[in-house]
């Protein structure tokens, strides 16, 4: 009995260690939940400024931001860009509509 607790104990350390520090970032899902329908100032508070801002129109505003994301369902693979549309709301504030990942 104490070999088998000896070796349940040895497998759970080595699963645990082969997980962690292989991805950095945060997966697609909380990063939607951190972002949708957020503000300009929630996201930076949440996630950080972006690497680029866009201001396609006068209603619309794209971020991008590099690296930030990886997907679980594929390998844990990090997301080269992640892409959040701002659109203006009815109150005029510019609110984030879509995350797009590439």
């Amino acid at each position: 009995m104490k070999a088998f607790m000896v070796a349940a104990a040895c497998g759970i350390v080595l699963t645990l260690t082969g997980c962690s520090g292989q991805v950095s970032g945060t997966a697609r899902g909380l990063f939607i939940g951190y972002v949708t329908d957020k503000t300009e100032e929630e996201v930076v508070a949440k996630v950080g400024k972006p690497e680029s801002a866009d201001t396609a129109t006068s209603n619309t505003l794209r971020w991008t931001y590099k690296r930030k994301t990886f997907d679980p369902d594929n390998q844990s693979l990090v997301d080269n860009e992640t892409i959040l549309i701002f659109q203006k709301d009815a109150s005029g504030k510019f609110k984030v509509v879509q995350v797009i990942f590439g």
